[in-house]
């Protein structure tokens, strides 16, 4: 988690340095897609952010008690200090009714969709009014929400349309280096603001660390 106050009108991202390029971090209200392939080590950023802050943890893929032992073995918070509740949700069930998923959230919290792709493949105007309600839900909460976007081949029915109703993209990448895994992050998009230069991550058990990419 950082250890700095994070300014008014924005939530932790649980990174220090991602928190300082975004200018303190997310503005609340926003969307953030962060586009990784399946392989890359792209969850430890969801649970950083979550552990940050009073979030709703929907898990359309893995049950909700996989997603909570592993949230509390890579984060450096203890279980009595994580306030975030894990749900595992059906994506038909969420495009029926949105409101029932996101109704009742706490202001300044974090939603986090992990992944997104099950939502995305479903009927195009429902997804188009699931994103309308969840967009709405963040602003009269002031919250923020973090979709995991799994990059697939072919590529995602309706990624395009994520990837343009999210106020902020973080790309996650991942390479091999003098054989080594490196895992780099850029954030390409960012509404009304400027997108931030390529950060090495790296990951322990004190959960997600940045420094400005080596070249």
């Amino acid at each position: 988690m950082g250890d700095q106050a994070t300014p008014s009108g924005r939530l932790s991202t649980g990174v220090d340095l991602l928190d300082s390029g975004l200018g303190g971090g997310v503005p609340t209200g926003s969307l953030v897609a962060v586009s990784a392939l399946p392989r890359a080590q792209s969850e430890p950023l969801l649970y950083a952010m979550a552990a940050a802050n009073s979030t709703r943890y929907l898990s359309t893929l893995r049950p909700a008690e996989e997603v909570s032992d592993v949230l509390a073995k890579t984060v450096a918070v203890g279980p009595d200090d994580l306030d975030v509740d894990v749900r595992g949700v059906d994506g038909d069930e969420v495009l029926g009714d949105p409101e029932e998923f996101l109704c009742g959230l706490d202001a300044n919290s974090l939603v986090v969709l992990d992944p997104t792709t099950e939502l995305e493949q479903g009927d195009r105007i429902r997804y188009r009014e699931f994103l309308d309600t969840c967009k709405r839900a963040l602003r009269m909460t002031d919250s923020v929400g973090l979709f995991h976007c799994h990059e697939n081949t072919p590529s995602v029915l309706r990624r395009g349309m994520t990837l343009a109703r999210a106020d902020q993209v973080w790309d996650v990448r991942m390479d091999v280096v003098d054989r080594e895994v490196r895992t780099c992050l850029a954030v390409t998009k960012v509404r009304g603001g400027t997108p931030l230069g390529v950060l090495d991550l790296a990951f322990d058990g004190e959960g997600v660390r940045a420094a400005v990419a080596r070249d």
